[in-house]
């Protein structure tokens, strides 16, 4: 049922990637928790007429393989280098990016600590600072039964009610179709556990987590009115956080923008990607007071920036 594509080898092991479009600027779409490359199958199309689209399963999740949690951190660092590899292998520098929710954050990482390869982002809905945990997520979290709950407690029945409950104010995507996927690849060898990493790494996260001061490619910031798991207040914030982003706010939508509300999503996305009067921020470098004041050199940038 997942679309077409193909392996690229990375060290977090095989990524999937779907590719589509034959010509025009690269599009790379980042996906959310536990989804794929698939749940953007309705609106692929039309960035296909203006892009070179590819479309990423992140480590852990879809058609990609799932790492050992002891030699993948699963926090959006990491997924972004992984993606950072997998442009490199298909011989892109430089794309625009769109992710959404768990795929926003790692969209965000990557235009904040590699610039050049963002031509222009899009964050839907971002995972970007700290989340108030469902109360099913605080109980899967605990050190002593939590693992054993995750492992069997978590079925496919609650996957679909807190799907309905969290993520999605119109019920109408939530079909058999779409949680079957889902919880068929949730329940691949390797999978909850993957799942789980990152659902600690949503727990942990701080203000800190995210860089959005260091983002200089065009910023489009797309939010459902209506968001239960990220509310629109955080994407109020980044908006002061992203030099020179915008904020396009759909009404009477939830989390998940692209599947309730396709046609408005793509009214918003499509002429922001396909401006080419938007240019980056530029930046001026400041230089550090206590460097300035004792008159020393430029203060080298942290290992791994």
């Amino acid at each position: 049922m997942s679309l077409p594509g193909r392996f690229v080898d990375t060290s977090a092991g095989r990524v999937f990637v779907h590719r589509g479009g034959a010509t025009g600027e690269p599009l790379v779409l980042l996906h959310g928790f536990m989804m794929s490359h698939w749940y953007f199958r309705n609106v692929q199309p039309r960035f296909e007429r203006d892009h070179q689209v590819i479309a990423i399963d992140l480590p852990g999740f879809g058609e990609s393989d799932r790492p050992e949690v002891a030699k993948f951190p699963y926090d959006v660092h990491a997924m972004a280098g992984a993606v950072c590899e997998v442009l490199d292998k298909l011989g892109i520098e430089r794309a625009a990016v769109l992710g959404h929710s768990m795929g926003g954050g790692v969209a965000l990482a990557l235009a904040a600590r590699r610039p050049e390869r963002v031509s222009r982002l899009v964050l839907v809905c971002p995972t970007v600072y700290p989340l108030q945990m469902p109360a099913l997520i605080k109980l899967v979290l605990n050190d002593r039964f939590g693992p054993f709950l995750w492992k069997h407690a978590f079925t496919k029945g609650e996957m679909r009610r807190q799907m309905l409950k969290q993520h999605f104010k119109d019920p109408a995507p939530v079909t058999d179709e779409f949680v079957d996927y889902v919880w068929a690849r949730f329940n691949r060898a390797g999978g909850r556990e993957a799942a789980y990493a990152v659902t600690k790494q949503f727990a942990a996260m701080s203000n800190n987590t995210a860089d959005p001061m260091r983002v200089r490619a065009p910023t489009l910031l797309v939010w459902g009115d209506e968001d239960r798991m990220i509310p629109l207040s955080h994407g109020k914030r980044l908006l002061r956080g992203i030099p020179g982003a915008r904020l396009a706010v759909v009404p009477s939508c939830g989390h998940n923008v692209h599947l309730e509300r396709p046609d408005e999503f793509l009214r918003q996305v499509v002429p922001f990607l396909t401006d080419l009067t938007a240019r980056p921020v530029t930046e001026t470098p400041v230089p550090h007071p206590r460097g300035q004041a004792m008159g020393g050199p430029p203060l080298k940038k942290a290992q791994g920036e």
